[in-house]
């Protein structure tokens, strides 16, 4: 907790015993955010912390809704918090905070204040990229026995790899405030390299973006890569920037597997007890306030 006080926004007692009976509210993007972090996550800091998506008290959901929802609540002078995910600070045009590799200075940064989190990884199925749980209910459905962990994780990487064209056309979609491509976009592409082939010819040329630009982008994104590094801290790492929900979509492709398995990644996590500690710090800092 001494994070949080240190920072001074822990607000009067009397106002959160006052406005939510004595717990504290974390306010998330979308009720699936709610599911993951209430239901799976921290169900057993439900009597010392509440986790209320976004659409509940703003009129939107996603990081505005957040935003917003925490900002009304403070201006009230009633105590919120929020979690958004790292895509929101692109959505602000932080370029600077967007590509900084160093999770303790882009912590620092605090683009929506001290009383919302912002996430390191791209967003939050990002955090459901776990090797291990993935490859427990791909065996499961294809009735198969698992592989090894160095295996799956080089499966996962090599998804990473082919993903980096997608998440770097996709800035510069946003840049140019042009839609960008789907989740699945890439599922039908095998390789890196054919990715970036269709997205430099069939993609790049409908913005206004030139070559160096999209260069540029690819090049951002591969420096959250460690090279030196095992496929596991490598898929961690790109995992900042490449799209969570890209990865699981052609993850899923790849194995023909048709069911939606966030809620069961998000319940294998916690009961295999690796909930991500960035989360789980903010969490518990705010439940000892109770």
């Amino acid at each position: 907790m001494g994070a949080l006080k240190k920072q001074k926004f822990i607000a009067d007692s009397d106002k959160l015993t006052s406005r939510y009976g004595g717990v504290p509210v974390i306010f998330v993007e979308s009720e699936e955010d709610r599911h993951i972090f209430g239901d799976c996550w921290f169900r057993d800091r439900l009597s010392k912390v509440e986790f209320k998506p976004a659409l509940s008290m703003a009129s939107s959901s996603g990081c505005n809704g957040v935003i917003s929802a925490v900002s009304d609540e403070l201006k009230a002078g009633n105590a919120a918090w929020g979690i958004v995910d790292r895509d929101a600070v692109m959505s602000r045009d932080s370029w600077d905070i967007v590509n900084e590799t160093d999770d303790a200075t882009y912590d620092a940064k605090k683009p929506f204040g001290n009383n919302i989190k912002t996430l390191c990884r791209w967003e939050i199925e990002s955090y459901l990229v776990d090797g291990e749980s993935l490859e427990y209910f791909r065996a499961g459905i294809e009735k198969q026995t698992e592989r090894n962990l160095d295996v799956v994780y080089q499966e996962l990487f090599d998804h990473c790899q082919a993903l980096i064209p997608h998440a770097a056309i996709n800035a510069l979609s946003h840049q140019y405030r042009q839609k960008g491509l789907g989740d699945g976009y890439t599922n039908r592409f095998s390789s890196r390299a054919q990715v970036d082939s269709d997205i430099q010819s069939n993609q790049l040329p409908k913005l206004t973006a030139s070559a160096s630009e999209y260069a540029q982008q690819i090049s951002q994104i591969e420096a959250f890569d460690y090279p030196e590094s095992t496929s596991a801290v490598r898929v961690n790492g790109l995992l900042r920037r490449v799209h969570g929900k890209a990865v699981l979509a052609r993850f899923l492709s790849a194995h023909k597997i048709q069911v939606d398995l966030d809620g069961m990644l998000a319940k294998r996590i916690e009961e295999k007890k690796r909930v991500p500690t960035e989360i789980a710090n903010f969490v518990a800092d705010i439940a000892a306030m109770n």
